[in-house]
């Protein structure tokens, strides 16, 4: 196995850990990681190409669970800011007739 595939491996598994445990800043870091150890992959001339593939479509897959978990994060982080709005309003409301 070729080494930067071994390292995508390890780093796929360390983003994996960081989602379940919502460190997004560990998140964001291994995210960059994993960028350029695929271009490191991508670039070795003597890479497993079945290898690579199965390991790049995991990661595929992971980055579609992590996809849809901040998709569902934003619409949470976004009702309660509406919800902040409204009761910012109202108290706004209630200071005009008190």
């Amino acid at each position: 196995m070729a080494v930067a595939v071994e390292q995508l491996q390890d780093t796929h598994r360390m983003l994996i850990a960081a989602v379940q445990a919502g460190d997004w800043q560990q998140v964001g870091e291994l995210d960059h990681l994993c960028r350029a150890l695929v271009q490191t992959a991508m670039a070795e001339p003597d890479r497993n190409e079945a290898e690579l593939a199965e390991v790049l479509s995991s990661l595929s897959a992971t980055y579609q669970e992590v996809i849809g978990l901040c998709q569902a994060v934003q619409g949470k982080l976004a009702e309660e800011l509406q919800n902040v709005q409204r009761s910012k309003q109202g108290a706004k409301v209630y200071q005009m007739f008190s």
